[in-house]
């Protein structure tokens, strides 16, 4: 058993008796993770590794008492792979519903606004996408030769990932879907079928922190893969009916939701999962998907979008600059991260690890400042988020980023209500108790 660094955890135990913590298990232990993602309609055209359940939203809404609201306004600044959206248009029966998300990501946000449009069409919508499909399938199994580009992406070219005739196949699919004359949307449903298959057709898989090569693994045939999810498309819309309530997915900053939405619009409830600041890079993670779409055609493209993440790892060195410090907290986020930094050990990786705790506790403090601006005066943002290890021996230190929020939104002007932890988190050998996943909801102060 490793004890996490004593400092640290002091600072913790101090910052958490400003509030109410409580164990929230059985409410939340199964929906801060996909539970049931991979088998609901629409969620399950992607599998986003890091989603929450499909079934978190109605629980929150239920624990707030807002079920009964007749119009719901959403915003969701880390959209990701659209959980939260299509979850709130699957409500709109019940309650007029205002969605909208904001995404940084560009492969996610194609699948985000993919899912959220297709949602509000309903099932005339698996008619055009049949019609799409079947010619999508005439042209890639014709002898006409048209252009099937390799992603500059060199990773493509390693054949132990991606066994050449597979990719080839691969490629050929979205060649044929960018050879057809067919309506944008099927066209985005299409792309993001085929993207779906990469993984799955390859010898690479996501462990939660990077690709990984998995020599064991058995590819799939790709035109068998894209057809089954296709088909999947086609026949949840086709059992769907059109969301009476307005999605949106916004591709930009989700730490900055003012410079995408209107102030005025103000919102019943906020809700967002960040990015953990676990050195995880979702640039990185998700790259394979968004060279296969032509999202990044250079290194350079590919760098600049990792520069506009939150800075949750240091897999680039963002800038040393940091909004606080020129502003009336100042003193109180120092004091706030300062035992946090005086506990990352003096090795290679002190640099990245000192840029991530400040870079993450400013770009919350700017997210919590925004939001505080566009809630309603009875509005609620609640936040699931895990806090994580770092370091190993002696040196292991925690960065608990539900506490580490909690202060940097009281600061904003918001009310801590409830820390629910949902779950401990068992990845390292540790004492601490503070290696966990929480629910955290807050309101105006």
């Amino acid at each position: 058993m490793i004890n996490a660094n004593p400092n640290v955890e002091a600072h913790y135990g101090a910052l958490e008796t400003r509030w109410n913590a409580v164990d929230g298990s059985l409410d939340f232990e199964r929906l801060v993770v996909p539970t049931g993602n991979s088998e609901s309609p629409f969620h399950r055209w992607f599998h986003l590794k890091e989603a929450f359940s499909v079934d978190l939203l109605p629980s929150i809404l239920k624990k707030l008492s807002f079920e009964g609201l007749s119009e719901l306004r959403i915003l969701d600044c880390f959209a990701g792979g659209g959980t939260t959206l299509v979850s709130a248009l699957e409500l709109s029966s019940q309650v007029r519903v205002t969605a909208t998300g904001i995404e940084q990501n560009p492969f996610l946000h194609h699948v985000s606004s993919s899912k959220v449009k297709a949602l509000q069409e309903g099932p005339q919508l698996a008619q055009q996408l049949q019609d799409a499909f079947n010619e999508v399938g005439r042209i890639y199994g014709s002898d006409a030769s048209f252009k099937a580009d390799m992603p500059a992406l060199s990773t493509f070219s390693n054949e132990a990932y991606f066994p050449p005739s597979l990719l080839a196949s691969l490629l050929r699919i979205k060649a044929a879907i960018e050879h057809c004359d067919i309506p944008t949307l099927p066209r985005d449903l299409l792309l993001t079928a085929a993207a779906s298959c990469v993984e799955s057709t390859s010898r690479l898989r996501r462990d939660g922190r990077a690709l990984r090569y998995a020599s064991e693994r058995q590819p799939r045939e790709p035109w068998d893969e894209f057809s089954a999810r296709v088909q999947q498309m086609i026949d949840d819309i086709d059992l769907s009916q059109p969301a009476s309530g307005t999605g949106t997915v916004i591709r930009g900053d989700g730490r900055r939701p003012l410079l995408h939405v209107d102030g005025a619009a103000k919102k019943d409830l906020i809700i967002f999962s960040p990015p953990y600041p676990n050195n995880i890079d979702y640039t990185e993670i998700y790259k394979t998907e968004a060279w296969y779409l032509d999202f990044y055609t250079d290194a350079q493209q590919f760098r600049s979008q990792r520069l506009k993440t939150l800075r949750s790892h240091p897999s680039v060195r963002f800038s040393d600059e940091y909004d606080f410090e020129c502003s009336s907290d100042a003193a109180a986020v120092r004091e706030l991260v300062k035992p946090i930094l005086e506990a990352v050990p003096d090795d290679k990786y002190a640099t990245g690890r000192k840029q991530l705790i400040k870079g993450y506790a400013d770009d919350m403090l700017t997210l919590f400042r925004q939001c505080r601006e566009i809630i309603s005066s009875d509005g609620r943002l609640v936040y699931v988020v895990g806090n994580s290890a770092h370091g190993s021996g002696d040196a292991l230190f925690i960065i608990a980023a539900d506490l580490i929020m909690a202060r940097l939104a009281e600061l904003a002007n918001w009310r801590v209500e409830e820390i629910s932890v949902a779950r401990g988190l068992r990845r390292r050998v540790t004492n601490s108790r503070f290696l966990r996943e929480s629910v955290v909801t807050l309101s105006p102060a």
